[in-house]
């Protein structure tokens, strides 16, 4: 069996004016050989006022000319689980159908373009995608692999349909405007071979080590003006319709007790922290830490040092014997510390505290696997509160070792108030964890959420 479909036939103009030629490139979105622009404009031609000026010009002569056009500042973060969960099972089926191209053919890759070349060609650029990533990174695990793939597989139900309709005569433009992570360079770069022109404007710099094949693609503007302070525009009046997003799931409520628990009811709840082990590639463990279960879903949170750089995961719960193994790393924040796996493993959610403030001095409760012993129970106060790189803590006196690290900070009502992150080797109990408001703002759609 033999794929008949032809894909997309792209050229990459040479630009002698850019800006102009990136705003007057016009070509149907039909044909299948297309010319198309790939501008990087760094740094400012004039004042900052003119800079944006000329976007909403740009802006409203797009809209008068009835061309698809998407102006971004940063492309939409996945946080839903019912989405991740739904990406991840699509990357499963990707990965199969990527060895044959008569499979590949046959495969939905999400939503369907209306145009038969234009969803071959889709497919083709998404393969070459992760073959890019794999080029760029050639120790990247299957892990890091996987999670760029969910990420764009995302990102191509968001903007795709925003982008492509039989309604439109025109190719579609898509400006981002500010700072791009080498992935939403990587979507930019796969949004042209689709067709699109693009223009990546950035005031004060470029983005360093751009793969070879975007750079190659791509010409390069730099003006001589730079603007180093946050560039703030007004929102796009005129957008292209919104694609059909699914909603966020409804969090459970989980009671909490309004009286304070006493240490053996507090030390019951080490039923939700887990201990984890991170393996390498040679399967050897590189580091024991715990973690906390935030959904019955199985949902664990845990620190991105305990689990950075691990090709699978294997996690323990208390009172059961198997050792649940998982390569299924949802998400991490560098700033916070903070990532989440998930483990085929239903679990009880440890309540989040999302009320009030901590106090200096107050009781708190410590669970974690130090060492290796797992879910140790110590308590303490809260000592104080500190910003560590640009980070808000809690430091606390309840103490904790090696292994410690993901574990759980609970108040005397039982509710998780931190999760345990640091030890200064140098002092005795001077102990750190990342408070609640934080761990809400990274997880959110992750938790079962405390009504108290």
């Amino acid at each position: 069996m033999f794929v008949t479909t032809r894909s997309l036939k792209i050229k990459y103009k040479s630009l002698q004016n850019p800006m102009q030629d990136f705003i007057q490139n016009h070509d149907s979105h039909r044909s299948l050989t297309k010319e198309v622009v790939f501008l990087r404009y760094i740094g400012i031609a004039d004042s900052v006022e003119v800079y944006k000026n000329d976007i909403l010009k740009m802006d409203e002569y797009f809209a008068q000319q009835s061309i698809p056009y998407l102006r971004l500042h940063k492309l939409e973060g996945l946080t839903n689980k019912a989405e991740i969960d739904r990406m991840m099972k699509r990357w499963e089926e990707w990965q199969i159908a990527m060895e044959h191209l008569p499979l590949l053919d046959k495969t939905p890759l999400g939503n369907k373009l209306n145009n038969a070349s234009l969803e071959w060609t889709k497919k083709l650029s998404f393969k070459q995608m992760i073959q890019m990533l794999k080029d760029s990174q050639p120790h990247a695990s299957p892990t890091l692999i996987k999670n760029f793939a969910v990420k764009f597989l995302y990102w191509m139900d968001c903007y795709l349909p925003r982008l492509f309709s039989e309604e439109h005569r025109h190719s579609p433009k898509v400006v981002f405007i500010g700072d791009v992570t080498q992935h939403e360079l990587y979507f930019l770069y796969f949004l042209s071979t689709l067709g699109c022109d693009i223009c990546y404007m950035n005031p004060k710099e470029d983005l360093a080590n751009i793969h070879p094949v975007i750079a190659a693609a791509s010409t390069l503007y730099k003006c001589q003006n730079v603007y180093q302070q946050e560039l703030t525009m007004p929102a796009l009046s005129v957008q292209s319709p919104q694609p059909t997003v699914v909603p966020v799931q409804t969090a459970k409520v989980i009671p909490t007790s309004t009286k304070e628990c006493s240490y053996e009811q507090l030390a019951s709840l080490a039923v939700s922290v887990v201990m984890i082990k991170t393996f390498g590639p040679d399967r050897e463990v590189v580091c024991f830490g715990s973690g906390v279960v935030l959904h019955q879903d199985g949902y664990i949170l845990t620190n991105l040092h305990v689990v950075s750089g691990g090709e699978y995961f294997s996690v323990l719960y208390e009172n059961d014997a198997t050792e649940y193994t998982t390569d299924q790393f949802v998400k991490y924040h560098h700033i916070y510390d903070l990532a989440i796996l998930k483990v085929n493993r239903a679990g009880k959610a440890l309540p989040v505290k999302m009320d009030g403030q901590l106090v200096r001095g107050q009781k708190i409760v410590a669970i974690g696997s130090p060492l290796g012993l797992f879910n140790s129970v110590s308590d303490g106060i809260v000592s104080g509160f500190r910003d560590i790189r640009q980070m808000s803590m809690i430091q606390f006196t309840a103490p904790i070792s090696n292994g410690s690290s993901g574990g759980a900070l609970l108040n005397m009502h039982g509710q998780l108030v931190g999760l345990i992150t640091a030890g200064f080797d140098d002092g005795q109990n001077l102990n750190l964890a990342v408070p609640a408001h934080v761990i809400y703002q990274f997880a959110q759609n992750f938790i079962e959420v405390s009504s108290s």
